[in-house]
C-alpha cells in the first residue's frame, strides 16, 4: 500500500464550549443558595456589578399552603434542618460526669472515637490496648463496659447480638427467656428457625413470638438518632398554589440578590483611557451575559415545572398518592430541549406545594404496566404493597406471588414477582416466612 504525503482539507462541525455557555449550564444546576453565593462572588470579581439584597424584614415570612388548605405564615428558619449532636459528643458529655480517674476518661474518649455512627465499636480490645500501649487488656474491657452503661442503651456493642443483649439487660424487669434466646440461639432466632429453639428449650412458639415483639421495640442502631451533618438549608425555588383546582406557578427569586450596573464607576472613568475603557467593556459584557444566564435559568425552571404540573395535576389537587409515572425524556420532548437540560434544571431544586416542600426529582417516577390506567407508578405499587402487608393475616402472611395475584385481580396492575420482592426489600419488609406470627 502506497502512503503518499499530501495536504488534505477536511470540513468538520464542532461546537465550542465557550466560557459563557459553561456559565449558563452551571447556573442552571445551582441551588438557590449556591446561586446567591455565586452572584456575591461575581460582584467581588467584577467592579461594575452592584448587588442589592431584599431587606430582611421583607422576607422573614412567606405564604405556605398546608395540606389542610389553610394559609399559614412561617419563618424561613423552618426550612433549616438543625444539626444534631454526634453520638461521640453525647457519650463524651456523659463520661465527663463519671467519677473515674482521668486516665480512664482518656481511654474512654479514645474508645468513643473508635465507634461508628451507628454506635458500634469497630475495634477489638487488643487493638485498642496496642494503640494506647495499655499492658492490661482488662482495663480496656472495663472501659468498654463503662461506655455500654451509658445512654442510649445498646451503645458500644461490637455487633447486633450484643447490642440487643445490652438493651434487654436494661429493661426494668429482666426477661431470662429473651436473654437466653438472643445469647444462645441468635442466628436461628433471626432466621425464624424457631422449631429447633422451641424443642431445645421446651417453650411454645407463642413465647418466642413474644420475645420477637419485645426485640422489635429496640433500636438496632442506637447511634443513628444522632448525626454529624451540617445544617441543610432548603429554599423552595418554585411555588405552586391552588385555587379552585387551578394551579398557579411562580419562581421564588426573593432570596436571589438583584444585580445592576455601577454607573458611577463607568461615568467617572476617563473616555481617553483606552485600557480602562477596554477593561470596562469586557466587564460589561460579563455583566450582560450574567443577566441573560439568570433570566434563562428562571425561564427553564418555570417551563420544566409547568410541564410537570400539567402531567401531575392530580397530585396537586388530590395528593401524593395520585403521582403518575413521568420521565425526564417526556418533559424534554414536550419542551424541545435536551434531557440533560431537564436533569440539570431539577437538580437540588425544591418546590413548595399544598402538601409540603418536595424536591423536583420527586415528580419523576418509573412506570409499570397496568390493565386499566395504562401505567402505575412504582411509588403507587409500593404503597399498595405496604398496605396489603399491613392488613394481611399475620398467621398466614402473603407470599410475593400472592401479592402479584392480588394486585392484578383487584387493581389491574401487572407486575412480576421479582419486582415485588425488590420493592419489599427496598421498604425493609422481610419475606413471608419471617413475617409469620405464632400467637
Amino acid at each position: 500500500m502506497d502512503m503518499k504525503a499530501g495536504l488534505f482539507q477536511q470540513q468538520t462541525l464542532k461546537l465550542a464550549m465557550t466560557k459563557e455557555l459553561t456559565q449558563a449550564i452551571t447556573l442552571l444546576q445551582y441551588s438557590s443558595i449556591e446561586l446567591a453565593a455565586f452572584i456575591q462572588q461575581q460582584a467581588i470579581e467584577n467592579p461594575i456589578i452592584e448587588i442589592k439584597d431584599r431587606p430582611y424584614n421583607q422576607r422573614t415570612t412567606r405564604k405556605i399552603i398546608k395540606s389542610s388548605g389553610h394559609v399559614k405564615k412561617e419563618n424561613p428558619i423552618d426550612y433549616i434542618s438543625i444539626e444534631s449532636e454526634s453520638i461521640q459528643n453525647v457519650l463524651r458529655t456523659q463520661i465527663a460526669y463519671l467519677k473515674v480517674s482521668s486516665n480512664i476518661k482518656r481511654i474512654a474518649e479514645y474508645v468513643i472515637e473508635m465507634m461508628d455512627d451507628n454506635g458500634y465499636l469497630t475495634a477489638t480490645t487488643n487493638e485498642i490496648s496496642d494503640q494506647l500501649s495499655v499492658n492490661n487488656p482488662l482495663i480496656i474491657d472495663y472501659v468498654i463496659e463503662l461506655i455500654q452503661g451509658l445512654e442510649p442503651a445498646g451503645v458500644g456493642a461490637r455487633n447486633l447480638q450484643e447490642c440487643l443483649l445490652l438493651q434487654l439487660k436494661r429493661l426494668p424487669t429482666r426477661l431470662p427467656l429473651a436473654e437466653k434466646i438472643i445469647e444462645d440461639y441468635f442466628q436461628s432466632f433471626a432466621d425464624k428457625s424457631w422449631t429447633t429453639i422451641s424443642k431445645e428449650i421446651n417453650v411454645p412458639m407463642s413465647d418466642i413470638q413474644k420475645v420477637l415483639d419485645i426485640i422489635q421495640t429496640f433500636n438496632p442502631k442506637p447511634g443513628t438518632q444522632f448525626q454529624r451533618e451540617a445544617p441543610v438549608y432548603i429554599i423552595p425555588d418554585l411555588k405552586v398554589e391552588m385555587e379552585n383546582d387551578r394551579c398557579f406557578l411562580t419562581v421564588n427569586d426573593e432570596y436571589t440578590p438583584t444585580i445592576f450596573l455601577n454607573k458611577d464607576l463607568i461615568k467617572n472613568t476617563s473616555a481617553n483611557d483606552v485600557s480602562a475603557q477596554a477593561y470596562l467593556e469586557e466587564k460589561k459584557n460579563q455583566y450582560e451575559w450574567l443577566i441573560k444566564s439568570l433570566e434563562q435559568r428562571k425561564i427553564t425552571l418555570y417551563n420544566v415545572m409547568n410541564v410537570i404540573i400539567s402531567i401531575q395535576k392530580e397530585f396537586f389537587i388530590k395528593g401524593p398518592q395520585f403521582l403518575k409515572p413521568l420521565t425526564m425524556k417526556i418533559v424534554a420532548d414536550e419542551l424541545g430541549i435536551h434531557e440533560s437540560t431537564v436533569s440539570r434544571a431539577v437538580k437540588q431544586k425544591y418546590v413548595q406545594t399544598p402538601y409540603g416542600v418536595f424536591e423536583m426529582k420527586y415528580f419523576f417516577r418509573s412506570g409499570l404496566q397496568s390493565n386499566y390506567e395504562g401505567d402505575a407508578s412504582s411509588l403507587e405499587v409500593k404503597e399498595k404493597l405496604k398496605l396489603l402487608i399491613d392488613h394481611e393475616n399475620k398467621n398466614k402472611p402473603l407470599s410475593d406471588q400472592g401479592i402479584v395475584d392480588i394486585l392484578e385481580k383487584e387493581n389491574g396492575i401487572i407486575v412480576s414477582r421479582r419486582t415485588i420482592s425488590k420493592y419489599r426489600d427496598q421498604l425493609g419488609i422481610p419475606g413471608s416466612s419471617k413475617r409469620k406470627r405464632f400467637d
